[in-house]
């Protein structure tokens, strides 16, 4: 080598020592910077003439693991989601209460049953009327609020995918930017490193709202796609959008069918094409996820329970059961038998109960047929009742009654006769001398609207401030739907307290009678009733049963099991997400000893190059003093 080359190695040497000095101390620098990884400097042998002269400097790298990052971009994604099913659940837990606490709904029951007791023991007793009225409207009050303030979160919930899909928008934006000065650098041999440190924290952003996965592009950009492969981004980012409405109610609910949907959808729009990303699944994960099954799920479902609370109350105390009244045609042997009932109390929402057998055989059917006056509510659910054992049957009744029973006929078998013998009545007959089937009884389950001579129920709660009466109507939309909202104490009631005891005018019922507060007590009490299975409490096949109270204390039950569970839940994937995340700093992050080490090798490297020149220098000087 002559001295010319080795002046010139040792200056590249010099060269490279002093870059990777200055990245060291940028390392350092940056320890503690967030999304910065530790930079790695790259030199290779540059040879001329089949002998080294030195080296050359390439661009700084980063030392990361790709696999590493989508796990941890995985749950992170999860962990987001989970978080906010921990902070909704615990604001629904701590609204809704526990069992024994004074101001939960069940304690609210509670209070009620036992004013109703104090009213049953003293009913001439103006006070005791009184607090019991007092119980009522704290009751419709408490649930009033308590649906007000899940329709809140509910719009809550509405702004945040709002505001998160106008994050989203901007991190993929900062991700296409990032990605065409990438694509230039990388293509003039220039470091890329800082750079993609910028754009993993956009990626890592965006992958805590939704799940995503990336595609390493061999020009050093990625694509984005949503864990569902919907492309996001590409060169170029698409557009999401999202149509927030500014108020929602119980009745907003999200539809794929758009003339249905009253609750915002996030649509991606690429070019000419657009796709409804709720609609396809796209979010499975992150917190647009969460928030996105706050709003259409979670709590619309407290919702229900609150108002299938709501509902069985105001039920329960106004329900009446009428039995039909024998009646029969023909002559013997050919004499057919059964019930008629009177249409004309049925309201909208209403049944008759039909139970028949096939004989013989010995099949026993329970059919429940429904009054409906919107025909487009029909054809009804087989869970438009709680009861799993019976045919469900909605019948509309705002036709003449020819179409009524013919109807019903087409619904019913050949075997049970329909018929309108005179006015309003409906006679259900079996088939006579066929002898294949016995109508075994029929009923209808009313609700009457008078205080007095309608039976010794009570209409005690209605709906809303005018005062309609509360029947459970089916009609769109359904009457239950955000009743807890609008249930009120009846006006009536309020204005005339002795309508608590007082239930026939003739005879007049005597005020210190307690008939109907016990009767009152008891379906508050005592009668059991099924609860719908879409408020979550148990199944299709095997509903809650019990009283009003069991199952307002069965609704803050669960509600304090899911809040308790959600916050474990999130805890535990806290914990996963964090491991991966200190596993990822370790092997990518800046260790403080590590690079002192590197700086004394670096140091010394430096003195070694500077050493070699000023030997050259020294050789040149000897070379030059020969000649003289």
């Amino acid at each position: 080598m002559s001295l010319y080359s080795a002046i010139g190695s040792a200056i590249s040497g010099l060269n490279a020592s002093q870059a990777g000095l200055d990245l060291v101390s940028r390392n350092i620098a940056n320890a503690n910077t967030p999304g910065y990884t530790r930079k790695v400097q790259q030199v290779s042998n540059a040879i001329a003439g089949g002998e080294g002269i030195g080296v050359t400097q390439l661009a700084a790298v980063r030392n990361v693991s790709s696999y590493l990052q989508q796990q941890i971009r995985t749950e992170s994604a999860t962990t987001s989601r989970l978080n906010v099913y921990s902070d909704f659940l615990s604001r629904i837990d701590t609204m809704f209460g526990s069992p024994d606490s004074a101001s939960s709904i069940a304690s609210g029951v509670t209070t009620l049953e036992t004013k109703l007791q104090a009213l049953a023991t003293s009913p001439d007793d103006a006070s005791a009327r009184q607090t019991f009225l007092n119980a009522a409207s704290n009751m419709a009050s408490k649930l009033n609020s308590m649906s007000s303030q899940l329709q809140d979160m509910r719009l809550e919930a509405e702004q945040n995918i709002s505001a998160s899909v106008t994050s989203a928008n901007g991190m993929l934006k900062s991700i296409a930017d990032l990605n065409q000065q990438i694509a230039q650098r990388q293509a003039t041999g220039l470091s890329v490193a800082d750079l993609q440190d910028q754009r993993d924290t956009a990626i890592d952003g965006l992958s805590k709202l939704m799940d995503i996965k990336t595609v390493q592009r061999d020009d050093g950009t990625v694509a984005v796609f949503t864990g569902g492969g919907q492309l996001l981004l590409d060169k170029q980012p698409v557009s999401l959008t999202f149509d927030e409405h500014t108020s929602l109610d119980a009745n907003s609910a999200y539809d794929i069918d758009p003339s249905k949907r009253t609750v915002g959808t996030i649509t991606l729009r690429n070019g000419t094409t657009s796709v409804d990303l709720i609609a396809s699944g796209a979010f499975r994960s992150g917190a647009i996820a969460g928030y996105i099954e706050m709003r259409d799920k979670v709590l619309p479902q407290a919702q229900a329970q609150l108002d299938e609370l709501a509902s069985q109350l105001a039920l329960s105390l106004s329900q009446e059961t009428v039995p039909g009244a024998a009646a029969s045609t023909g002559v013997v042997p050919n004499v057919a038998t059964g019930f008629d009932i009177d249409a004309a109390t049925l309201q909208s929402g209403n049944t008759i109960n039909l139970t028949y057998t096939d004989t013989p055989g010995g099949t026993v059917h329970k059919v429940t047929i429904v009054k409906v006056m919107d025909p487009t509510a029909l054809p009804l659910a087989a869970t438009a009742t709680s009861d799993p054992n019976d045919q469900v049957i909605g019948i509309n009744f705002n036709q003449p009654m020819a179409g009524i029973i013919a109807d019903m006929q087409a619904a019913l078998p050949a075997s049970v006769d329909v018929s309108n013998p005179a006015g309003d009545t409906i006679r259900f007959l079996d088939d006579g001398g066929a002898g294949t089937s016995d109508v075994n009884a029929v009923s209808t389950t009313i609700t009457p609207t008078s205080l007095t001579d309608a039976g010794t129920g009570l209409p005690l709660f209605v709906d809303g401030n005018g005062q309609k009466p509360y029947t459970g109507s089916l009609d769109n939309p359904p009457q239950s739907v955000g009743f807890a909202g609008r249930i009120q104490v009846n006006a009536a009631i309020l204005a005339d307290d002795t309508a608590l005891v007082i239930y026939s005018t003739n005879p007049k019922t005597e005020i210190g009678d307690d008939t109907r507060p016990l009767d009152l007590l008891a379906r508050l009490t005592d009668t059991s009733r099924t609860y719908s299975s879409l408020t979550g409490i148990g199944s299709a096949g095997t509903p809650f049963a019990g009283s009003i109270d069991s199952f307002a204390r069965r609704i803050v039950s669960v509600q304090s099991s899911q809040a308790a569970t959600a916050a474990s839940d999130a805890a535990t994937q806290q914990v996963v997400s964090n491991t991966l995340q200190d596993k990822f700093s370790s092997e990518t992050g800046v260790n403080i000893d590590d690079e002192m080490s590197n700086l004394i090798m670096l140091q010394n490297a430096y003195s070694a190059n500077a050493r070699v020149i000023t030997t050259v220098k020294e050789l040149f000087d000897v070379l030059l003093s020969i000649g003289r």
